[in-house]
């Protein structure tokens, strides 16, 4: 007798909803990238306003767009 087997198909996974192509940035990069401080950084991703990514489990990173997402042109900054 043989033995029989039996092959299941795969189930079609899903993309991560994470772009792969970003940009991670630690604290101290972001802080040079947008000229504010590591504590200033910290704050907004307290308050809610800077999304912030774990990445293996304990490593906070941040997305470089979400950083440069913080930068406003001059002239909406002053209500014009």
């Amino acid at each position: 007798m043989t033995a029989l087997t039996m092959t299941r198909s795969r189930k079609p996974t899903k993309q991560p909803t994470c772009d792969r192509t970003s940009k991670w940035l630690s604290y101290p990069e972001a802080a040079e990238l947008s000229t504010l401080s590591v504590r200033s950084l910290k704050r907004l991703t307290a308050a809610g306003k800077l999304p912030c990514y774990v990445v293996g489990g304990k490593v906070l990173r941040l997305k470089a767009s979400d950083v440069e997402a913080l930068f406003v042109p001059a002239n909406e900054c002053r209500g014009r």
